[in-house]
């Protein structure tokens, strides 16, 4: 880090702020407010949930997930409030460039390229397309895909192009947790801007003149949702030959 760096973030900061770094240690106050937050709606849920399995109470539950969710927009908030702050305060890019890489690990998002097939798993269901947060991610997928290409470049390896394709979206349920409410109606899943950053890197475009979808719901031991993009005539042969999907069971909802 050169002294340059650190004195050009003192004068931004100043401009905000009569006291050096005086805006990031708001920032860290803000964070640290939101951190105490979701700490307490964890503590409440572990409460409500031994209560839950001791009176077996539908209302236990649906408070139990409402503490839950109520810590989950928490965590995004608190995310995103980090994310911020990492941008601002990092003056190395190769620090920042390794941060990125790192997200993709921490997000568990994986690609595979093989037999003309894209393979994308995300470790989490995509989201009701009313939501209105979505960069918990879309920004990990456009790092995951990014870099995915970085390594094939450097390895001289083939990087996908679909001028015209299918993509099948596989949504996957924990069948251990309560399937009611869960299990949404496929026009209800946002797939505009999953589309958006894969066909950014491996699509001529995302219009539906060049881009088929089809979406089936499967029941595993996690959430989460498999993408394979693929030329449209290879779907009906591939989907006949992979209907129990790296098995995960199909079963009656």
């Amino acid at each position: 880090m050169g002294k340059s760096s650190i004195t050009n973030i003192v004068k931004a900061d100043q401009k905000n702020s009569t006291e050096p770094f005086g805006k990031i240690k708001d920032q860290l106050d803000e964070t640290q407010a939101l951190s105490w937050r979701m700490e307490q709606y964890m503590a409440e849920s572990r409460n409500v949930l031994t209560s839950f399995v001791r009176l077996k109470s539908e209302l236990q539950y649906d408070y139990f997930t409402e503490l839950v969710l109520e810590a989950a927009k928490t965590s995004e908030k608190l995310t995103d409030k980090l994310r911020r702050l990492t941008l601002e305060v990092t003056v190395n890019p190769v620090q920042y460039e390794n941060y990125k890489a790192e997200l993709v690990t921490i997000h568990g998002i994986e690609v595979e390229f093989s037999e003309g097939i894209l393979k994308v798993a995300l470790p989490l269901l995509v989201p009701h397309r009313k939501d209105f947060y979505t960069d918990f991610l879309y920004k990990p997928l456009h790092t995951a895909l990014q870099n995915w290409c970085l390594e094939r470049v450097k390895k001289a390896l083939e990087i996908p192009f679909f001028e015209e394709c299918l993509v099948c979206f596989v949504h996957v349920y924990n069948k251990n947790l309560p399937l009611v409410g869960r299990v949404r109606d496929h026009d209800n899943i946002e797939e505009k801007h999953v589309l958006d950053i894969v066909s950014s890197f491996c699509m001529k475009s995302d219009s539906g003149f060049y881009v088929d979808t089809f979406h089936t719901t499967r029941l595993g031991m996690e959430d989460g949702t498999l993408l394979y993009v693929m030329e449209a005539k290879k779907f009906p042969g591939w989907i006949r030959e992979n209907s129990q999907l790296l098995d995960i069971e199909k079963e009656a909802l």
